[in-house]
């Protein structure tokens, strides 16, 4: 009887001195700019189906930051906010794109 309460002890305070040096999780918040930073995309005007932005008109060669997938064709706009308009009524706003 006296080896198992000298093992029990044994192992209990050997539990106790392993949950005491538990390595420390540090609470304080930290800010990673990259995380925090917009990211601009742009995309090539050959993976779009269209001359111009359909909204503004302005050449998808001048740049594209927006896409949107409409009838199996892949438009390019300019701005967010160029495609969120042409979004609103799309089935109106597609007969003035320019097709390639």
């Amino acid at each position: 009887m006296k080896p198992l309460t000298i093992a029990t002890c044994i192992t209990l305070s050997t539990l106790v001195i392993s949950c005491t040096n538990a390595p420390k999780v540090s609470t304080e918040k930290t800010t990673d700019n990259a995380a925090t930073m917009p990211v601009e995309v742009t995309y090539a005007d050959s993976i779009v189906d269209n001359k111009k932005d359909p909204t503004c008109g302005m050449p998808v060669t001048a740049g594209i930051s927006d896409t949107m997938h409409y009838n199996h064709k892949v438009l390019g706009f300019c701005s967010a906010e160029c495609k969120a308009e042409f979004a609103q009524d799309a089935a109106k706003n597609i007969a003035s794109v320019a097709w390639k």
